[in-house]
């Protein structure tokens, strides 16, 4: 017998269909982890936009405009769209307003004494709504 080098057309064959899977497999991986960052980073912007939403909530306190809203459980104060430098960055922002407790006085329920602000920044990832929820309380002094 004779010794014969080289590929057979199995060989070669198999090895294609190996490094097809491999390539298949790795590309994959890559598209997932960029959808997770992706993902990350959008969520972390929404939370960053309801923190600065509640933040500027508490620095004004209980306002008179807030008298008589929500006594009926949730109630849309704000919604608008979140513009910065003029261009619209793809976050939407809905501020709800409900009374949160009603104090009993003399008898009867006292309310617009204590507020529960709720700042939703909703967003689309891929074909999907996402929304990210931040409460706080504001009370009447």
């Amino acid at each position: 017998m004779r010794k014969e080098k080289g590929f057979t057309g199995v060989d070669i064959i198999i090895s294609i269909f190996v490094i097809t899977i491999f390539v298949a497999i790795i590309g994959n991986l890559i598209i997932n982890v960029n959808l997770n960052n992706k993902s990350i980073e959008r969520r972390t912007i929404a939370t960053s936009y309801a923190i600065q939403e509640i933040e500027k909530i508490k620095s004004l306190k209980y306002q008179e405009q807030y008298n008589n809203k929500g006594l009926k459980g949730k109630e849309i104060l704000e919604q608008k769209e979140i513009y910065q430098n003029e261009k619209f960055t793809g976050y939407n922002k809905t501020i709800y307003i409900e009374d949160y407790i009603s104090i009993i006085q003399n008898g009867e329920k006292e309310p617009n004494i204590v507020k529960q602000i709720t700042i939703e920044i909703s967003y689309l990832l891929g074909n999907k709504n996402q929304t990210v929820e931040l409460s706080t309380y504001i009370v009447k002094e």
